[in-house]
């Protein structure tokens, strides 16, 4: 859907009550998920597949556990569609969080040390505080990830499926990135509460105070290895 009336029509269909002066979609992100801007401090996720809107419920459970537990601010829905709704039309809604991604072209553009510090720091407080929650306390099942059978998986769908259209250097430089991390996980792994998809994308932050503003993305959360983050 490349307009943005049926996602209106699926929030006005459950909250017929909450006034919508603006709505934009957003188009330059969104693997995953259609995204939706409403009166410019609201967002709205859809999904693209039904195996992603399965998923919106106990995503929902999780940010809801984590609100008050982590030192910046994530995404804590305030809205979400009702128990059967056809897979095209659920959602999840929640408060914008400021802030631009930090890719590493932004970051490469910090010259100030302490500001790079600050920002080390907020990322490390976030991830110590994520990774130290005491998994006996999640209000669901999450499975274990991060194993080596995970992996190894990965790599060969990677070498069945992309190989064939890589060149040999590319072919050569994931075959060694792999065996690399083959090799870290012979390690004992005690799992953890992980974000899993902890990238510039996912990591919000304020070019001006050049602080992080807050942390995206839950989808790829779970149990798995610290070292994933």
């Amino acid at each position: 859907m490349n307009t943005v009336s049926p996602y209106l029509s699926a929030i006005t269909a459950t909250y017929p009550e909450l006034p919508i002066t603006s709505a934009q979609l957003h188009t330059t992100d969104g693997q995953f998920n259609v995204i939706v801007f409403v009166n410019d401090n609201l967002v709205f996720r859809f999904p693209r597949s039904h195996h992603v809107a399965e998923a919106y419920a106990d995503q929902a459970e999780l940010l809801r556990f984590l609100a008050d537990k982590l030192p910046l601010p994530i995404p804590i829905p305030m809205y979400e569609s009702a128990p059967g709704t056809p897979w095209e039309q659920r959602f999840l809604g929640y408060q914008r969080i400021v802030g631009e991604p930090l890719y590493s072209e932004a970051l490469a553009a910090i010259h100030d040390a302490a500001a790079l510090d600050a920002i080390a720091e907020q990322l490390a407080t976030f991830l110590r505080t994520l990774h130290h929650l005491p998994t006996a306390d999640l209000p669901l099942h999450l499975p274990i990830g991060d194993t080596s059978a995970a992996w190894d998986e990965l790599y060969q769908g990677i070498r069945t499926q992309l190989f064939p259209h890589m060149r040999s250097d590319a072919q050569q430089w994931a075959s060694a990135h792999f065996a690399a991390g083959r090799a870290l996980l012979q390690r004992d792994v005690h799992p953890v509460l992980r974000h899993g998809d902890f990238g510039g994308s996912n990591i919000l932050y304020d070019p001006r105070t050049k602080r992080i503003t807050g942390i995206l993305d839950f989808e790829s959360a779970g149990l798995g290895d610290a070292a994933t983050d």
